[in-house]
């Protein structure tokens, strides 16, 4: 019965020749909404980041490890840094402090100092046309005509590093939806606490208990917020682990996952995730998955799973239920580059009953199902085709990024097309 997943395991552990974890992989890209590239900015224009090699390449998204570089350039010249800035580097060292350690950069202020309370976030306005399919998931609330909606989202990151070892890390977001107003035209809406876990970090290994938004793998198992529970990660610079055992309460469902990741390269990267719930009704999945910057602007990132439940199997009428994309990336947006852009195009497929509950990221598996229930879902399920995106600077902190995705059910003959325009504000 399981021979396809125990297969697929031993391979990826065949690759990985060993395990580790990581809360951050130092060659993941820093998201283009990050903070550091704003306070990089600030100390390259103060003068204490110099030269081609401590200032931003173009507008070319950065790994932890490239951040980190500059950040140890930054610490070696703090002493001709204002206050403001050195407060500022301080920040930095907190939030690349692995990175910091695999290169020796022994930063002081995070063993032996309170780190500083970190806030940020977004508001996102979101516009959708969503054709949603029918079928099993109308009992779901699902099924529902062609659609458009306005969003409005506010999310908040609250971080606090107690000292080198303890630190708190929580999200915060309230959405409003334009099919959620009332009859005062104001609106039902409330904050939901996505994620609030506290860590406890002992060498390399790290300890979480509270509520976690993991993403594993590449996102085709997993990418989903309120799972409370417990988290392990351990980690050197090639090789990360993350185990997860939580209860994610609005589906009331128990769930084990977890990811290993090999960095062959600051260029290259495979992992190999697992998800199951309790009884393995629903989920009983593993994926193994990649990342390549094939060029200094292009990226390549895909990922291939299969669910051997009952339900994937009885749904589907596969041995093996699959689910897999392919999306190539052309450059990107960077909040505070005036101008730069990205585009990129994905092929996804993905057999009927692989994804029940939308648990996949919407970054690698965009898609109207879920879309009618809450922005930001995804979903590995029933659906095949290529889409389309793009995304672009108008001002500092201001991006403006919109997709088109004109797919189809997997037996191509119900239309699952989505069409998304969004405008996000950093702070």
């Amino acid at each position: 019965m399981k021979k396809s997943i125990i297969t697929l395991l031993v391979l990826g552990l065949f690759c990985f020749a060993s395990v580790a974890a990581a809360a951050n992989n130092p060659f993941d890209d820093v998201p283009a909404n990050h903070w550091a590239y704003g306070a990089v900015n600030q100390l390259v224009k103060a003068g204490i980041i110099v030269g081609n090699n401590g200032a931003f390449q173009g507008d070319n998204t950065l790994t932890r490890y490239e951040i980190a570089q500059i950040v140890a350039k930054a610490i070696s010249r703090g002493d001709k840094a204002s206050a403001e800035n050195k407060a500022l580097i301080n920040k930095l060292a907190t939030e690349f402090s692995y990175e910091l350690k695999t290169l020796g950069v022994r930063v002081k202020t995070l063993e032996d100092k309170v780190g500083p309370l970190k806030i940020d976030g977004w508001f996102k306005y979101r516009y959708e046309n969503a054709e949603t399919y029918s079928g099993f998931f109308a009992v779901k609330g699902y099924d529902t005509p062609t659609k458009v909606r306005n969003r409005n989202e506010i999310w908040v990151n609250i971080a606090n590093q107690f000292d080198g070892t303890t630190r708190f890390e929580g999200s915060l977001q309230n959405e409003l939806a334009s099919d959620n107003l009332d009859s005062d035209g104001i609106g039902d809406s409330s904050i939901v606490v996505k994620k609030a876990f506290m860590a406890y970090q002992a060498g390399q290994v790290e300890l979480s208990l509270g509520r976690f938004f993991p993403t594993i793998g590449k996102g085709t198992l997993m990418s989903t917020p309120l799972m409370d529970g417990g988290h392990i990660a351990f980690n050197n610079s090639e090789l990360s682990m993350n185990l997860y055992a939580v209860h994610m309460s609005g589906q009331d469902v128990n769930y084990k996952f977890g990811d290993f990741q090999y960095n062959f390269s600051k260029d290259f990267n495979m992992s190999l995730a697992y998800s199951a719930d309790k009884q393995k009704t629903y989920y009983d999945s593993a994926a193994v998955g990649f990342e390549l910057k094939a060029t200094p602007e292009i990226a390549l990132t895909g990922e291939y799973g299969i669910n051997r439940s009952d339900w994937a199997k009885s749904s589907s009428g596969e041995d093996n239920p699959y689910a897999y994309f392919v999306k190539a990336q052309y450059k990107g947006a960077n909040p505070f580059v005036l101008g730069s852009t990205g585009v990129w195009v994905q092929y996804e497929k993905a057999v009927s009953g692989f994804d029940f509950y939308a648990n996949a990221s919407p970054n690698s598996w965009p898609t109207a199902y879920n879309w009618s229930a809450g922005s930001g879902g995804g979903s590995a399920d029933n659906l095949k085709g290529f889409s389309y995106g793009i995304e672009t600077t108008l001002a500092t902190r201001m991006v403006f990024t919109a997709t088109y995705n004109p797919l189809k059910s997997f037996d191509g003959q119900t239309s699952r097309k989505l069409i998304t325009g969004q405008v996000w504000y950093l702070f």
